[in-house]
């Protein structure tokens, strides 16, 4: 074996001396730093000077393309002089859109604001507003350039600050181009673009920015637009002789520039050649004593070595590595073998009986699996789980509004709020009398087996367990849950029986309410809610929603005033609600294309995003009908806004008024309005979606229903009443459109 640990000792205290060394080394290079910072010194002022003809052709661009709009004829002359009816959207939206292309069409410095001063009346026109003079930002800065009899002096201001509204918060620091209108003469306004000085800073850092360098730039005033200070000084590089200055012609601002941390090499310029010979003689001096003390060092060492190569000399090739018998990597590679191993063969068997834990629990619920007594006993030995229990109940608790949870946090944060409730769970139940189980078998319902080790006389102990929890929750987290609890069962073969009560408990939560405990036996006597009997009421509501007719609000309180009496579950609420969508949907289709447009594409989505997003049936009937009146007011706007819509309206009234008369028609109203039948009928068709006769049949309906519950009248004189002359004419229209005859319907409603 060769003397590897010799040779690992002797290089261990090298670098160490290497190190000592060689800062004697560096100290008597830096006496050569003297052209190198000369060289510095000329590179800084190359690149200060490019950096300012940089900034020079930015600025240029700007005042080219600021020239070039000016000198054409089209959006600036709308504002700067207006046509004689006064301002218009046009002479507003193309200079301001104008403003908007500047902004964003130059892209080597970027631009803050432009705006628009026009002096006939003062009005200032910015990209995004339209104010007087005395209500802008910038009043003073427009002042003073109206004082100035022969426009602006310079092309570029100095520093100054800016805001856009009076009022408004921090302003911002910037130089302003000023080009007057027109160019030459002026007189009509001025065209002022603001560029903040940090935009200048960040340009002019990207060119020559560096941590060895300190930039300033300051205009004719000298005030400076920025400034990067030298911490490590007394005084800024700003005063130091040797720094660069480039002064632009353009402008008249000035770059400053200067090197950092100088100092220590001019301190050692002249003392090169004594350093250099001192450092050459350490470096020998320490090499030599360094090898000599290893040498000695080591005799012990290799003693020890050569004791374990003669005890491990068999294994020794199999542990050592391929590449340099290494005699401490024989002994490392035993320890760390033995250790890995151990820790991989524990990590898998926790891992391993976690996920067994899981499936098994799952298989256990969902009934995949039927296990008798026996092989609970020996299941639970295998997943190291108690197995004395005399009775089980299974409880769930689901997340309320979901959609709210899952968006409010984030997947760490939800993995350690449901981390929190398992553990409280399990906390405010460790009475002693029970084992608990949690598992969150899917995302938003965490299920819990309550193992009772001895037959409990009642049901009140899970039942108080579930309120502590609720309590807690309701006082330290920002959400609610539900609990569903499910019956007691003894066998473990029940316990399927035991979760799919749970769950049938939670559907129920829609009437019952969030945030509370729903034990099975309280729905179990409960007579469930027959759906289908609000059907003839959704088909009422749709049709009075199509036709304008307020009365449709009092159909949809009616309807969830039935809901809430019922006991229906989320399933069932959600089979209503896209019941009413879908005749309202079908209902509005045959309206106009701007009310189709309308409704496809807000109100339809808005309503099934509120069938996906409910909880209870309270929060269905807020969302609705919120969704439902705004709609409503959107079509009355729509309607009022069409210029036949007083015409039809009168048309209407009228129709509602003398629906009884047999010999209401399109000629009759013809007549009475002094219009053509057939424009008549392309009013109805496109104001309610309907035909003429289809819509006086409905009226007539209506009114015969009403007189059906509400009076004893005789068929025959209803069919009178509502516009038949024949009662089977009445009958066989009414049956056509409630699928009843008046007799059935009357006894129905009774």
């Amino acid at each position: 074996m060769r003397k590897k640990w010799f040779y690992r000792l002797l290089l261990s205290y090298l670098p160490i001396f290497l190190a000592i060394t060689s800062l004697l080394w560096f100290i008597s290079a830096m006496a050569m730093s003297e052209i190198s910072k000369k060289a510095s010194e000329r590179a800084n002022e190359a690149s200060a000077a490019h950096a300012m003809d940089l900034l020079d052709a930015s600025l240029k661009s700007i005042d080219a393309a600021v020239l070039k709009e000016l000198g054409k004829s089209g959006a600036l002359a709308q504002f700067f002089y207006p046509p004689e009816e006064g301002t218009t959207f046009n002479t507003l939206y193309q200079p301001s859109n104008m403003l908007r292309s500047l902004m964003t069409g130059i892209q080597s410095i970027r631009i803050d604001s432009i705006y628009l001063y026009r002096q006939r009346d003062g009005a200032v026109l910015s990209a995004d507003s339209l104010l007087p003079i005395d209500q802008s930002g910038d009043r003073e800065f427009i002042q003073g350039l109206l004082d100035e009899p022969d426009g602006p002096a310079k092309v570029w201001s100095d520093v100054r600050s800016y805001r856009e509204f009076r009022g408004e918060g921090n302003p911002a620091d910037v130089v302003s181009l000023v080009r007057q209108v027109p160019v030459i003469s002026g007189g009509e306004g001025f065209i002022v673009v603001n560029i903040r000085t940090s935009s200048i800073s960040q340009l002019i850092e990207n060119v020559m920015g560096s941590e060895y360098t300190s930039i300033g730039l300051r205009d004719e005033k000298g005030k400076y637009l920025f400034k990067e200070h030298d911490e490590a000084s007394p005084q800024t590089f700003f005063d130091n002789p040797k720094t660069a200055r480039v002064r632009s012609e353009y402008t008249g601002w000035e770059l400053q520039s200067g090197i950092k941390y100088t100092g220590i090499f001019n301190l050692i310029t002249g003392f090169a050649e004594i350093l250099l010979t001192v450092g050459g003689l350490a470096i020998m001096i320490g090499i030599i004593g360094i090898v000599l003390v290893t040498r000695r060092n080591y005799n012990p060492i290799q003693s020890i070595l050569m004791r374990i190569q003669h005890a491990s000399r068999g294994k020794m090739l199999d542990l050592l590595p391929q590449s340099g018998k290494d005699e401490f990597k024989f002994i490392e590679n035993a320890v760390d073998n033995l250790m890995e191993q151990s820790i991989r063969y524990e990590e898998r068997q926790r891992q391993d009986l976690v996920y067994r834990r899981q499936f098994f629990f799952e298989e256990l619920m969902e009934g995949n699996r039927i296990i008798e007594e026996r092989e609970w006993g020996e299941q639970t030995a295998l997943l190291e789980l108690p197995a004395d229990c005399a009775a089980f109940q299974v409880i769930v608790l689901e997340l309320d509004h979901y959609g709210r949870f899952a968006a409010e946090y984030s997947k760490r944060d939800q993995y350690l709020l449901k981390f929190v409730l398992s553990s409280i769970v399990r906390e405010l139940s460790s009475d002693g009398e029970a084992n608990m189980w949690t598992e969150w078998l899917n995302p938003r319902q965490m299920t819990v087996l309550y193992q009772y080790r001895r037959d409990p006389a009642t049901e009140s102990d899970i039942l108080h367990a579930s309120r502590r929890w609720l309590d807690w929750i309701a006082g330290n987290l920002r959400f609610t849950v539900t609990v569903g609890v499910g019956g007691r069962v003894k066998p473990p073969a029940n316990i399927p029986e035991s979760y799919r009560q749970a769950l049938e408990a939670l559907r129920y939560k829609t009437v019952l309410g969030t945030g509370r405990t729903i034990a099975y036996e309280e729905i179990e006597g409960m007579n469930p809610g027959e759906i289908f009997s609000h059907l003839q009421t959704i088909r009422s509501l749709a049709r009075k929603f199509r036709m304008g007719n307020a009365e449709w609000l009092d159909d949809f309180e009616r309807l969830f005033e039935e809901l809430r009496a019922m006991l229906l579950s989320r399933e069932e609420l959600e089979n209503v609600g896209g019941y009413l969508i879908y005749h309202l949907q079908r209902e509005t289709g045959g309206l106009t294309a701007d009310v189709r447009e309308l409704w496809e594409e807000g109100a339809a989505d808005r309503l099934h995003e509120c069938l996906e997003q409910f909880d209870t049936a309270e929060e269905l009937y807020v969302q609705l009908r919120e969704c439902l009146a705004d709609t409503a007011e959107r079509l009355k706007q729509l309607r009022e806004g069409k210029r036949n819509h007083h015409q039809i309206r009168e048309i209407k009234t009228y129709i509602e008024q003398h629906y009884g008369n047999p010999d209401l028609s399109l000629t009759y109203l013809s007549d009475t309005f002094g219009l053509n039948p057939k424009y008549i009928s392309q009013l109805f068709k496109e104001e309610y979606g309907v035909n003429f006769v289809d819509y006086l049949t409905q009226v007539r309906m209506e009114h015969a229903k009403q007189m059906l519950v509400d009076t004893d009248l005789a068929i025959k004189d209803i069919a009178v009443h509502s516009g038949y002359l024949h009662a089977f004419s009445f009958i066989r229209v009414f049956k056509k459109m409630t699928g009843l005859t008046p007799g059935d319907f009357r006894k129905n409603s009774r």
